[in-house]
């Protein structure tokens, strides 16, 4: 697998092939599936994913402000997730999570390596809005919702949902920042009632990261640090606070349209 990734990437046009497998990849694993089963085997239909349209979302910046608010926290969590060594006793287990790992991180440096403006907007489109869109209905309408319904207990279905979103993605060394963002998404689905906030959320996360990386490659600000200084224990407070205050308030300007099981 590394080495078809490495031979397609080297082909004319191989990140837009790279980019068009990874949408139609989505696609089919999250989306598509989705819908048929919520359509189809539940009965139901779009509007059932929601209480009430977006724009009666009170205090909707608020809540999306938080995505950005939580990224010096999650970088923290980054650094240490990395730094956490596979258990020996995972035996085979653990070598095919590393294999699994180094072919993630393969691809995705493929994926965020831009020659244009043009490409940058396209990873835009499928790594924020494609994977935002599946994921989202996928893990938070789908897996969420049901977890509701059979568990009855909110917390632990947000948290469930947040764990199978992060090992969907098999990356055992961004597991706990994933695990956090799934969780966040899912608060923010049930707090507002509507997915789209979850989903516009999950859309702000990856395409910062998109957007931060394609400047990190232009020679202009190749020597600029775009990371938050996670040494820096006033960016950690000032994030964990500012968090706490903006889900805290969001919260309550929600309290009464929460997402029901059904």
């Amino acid at each position: 697998m590394p080495q078809f990734i490495r031979q397609v990437a080297q082909l004319p046009n191989g990140w837009y092939i790279i980019i068009g497998v990874q949408a139609v990849s989505h696609l089919s694993s999250y989306l598509v599936p989705a819908l048929i089963y919520w359509y189809h085997f539940e009965t139901r239909r779009w509007p059932d994913f929601q209480n009430r349209p977006i724009g009666a979302v009170s205090g909707l910046w608020i809540g999306l402000l938080s995505v950005v608010a939580i990224l010096p926290i999650n970088e923290l969590i980054i650094d240490w997730n990395q730094h956490l060594p596979l258990p020996a006793l995972l035996g085979p287990v653990g070598e095919w999570m590393h294999r699994k790992e180094q072919e993630s991180s393969l691809l995705t440096a493929q994926l965020v390596t831009f020659n244009s403006v043009h490409q940058l907007l396209i990873a835009v489109g499928v790594i924020g809005f494609v994977a935002a869109i599946g994921e989202e209905i996928f893990f938070r309408g789908v897996v969420q919702h049901k977890l509701m319904e059979w568990t009855t207990n909110v917390h632990l279905s947000i948290w469930l949902a947040a764990v199978l979103f992060s090992i969907a993605h098999v990356q055992f060394y961004g597991f706990f920042p994933r695990l956090i963002l799934g969780a966040l998404f899912g608060y923010l689905y049930y707090w507002s009632g509507n997915l789209w906030v979850a989903v516009i959320a999950h859309l702000i996360n990856n395409s910062l990261i998109v957007i931060t990386l394609y400047f990190q490659q232009q020679t202009v600000y190749r020597h600029t640090n775009f990371r938050v200084d996670i040494t820096s224990w006033f960016w950690i407070v000032a994030s964990l606070f500012a968090v706490l205050v903006l889900l805290i308030r969001f919260h309550r300007l929600n309290r009464n349209t929460s997402i029901k099981p059904s």
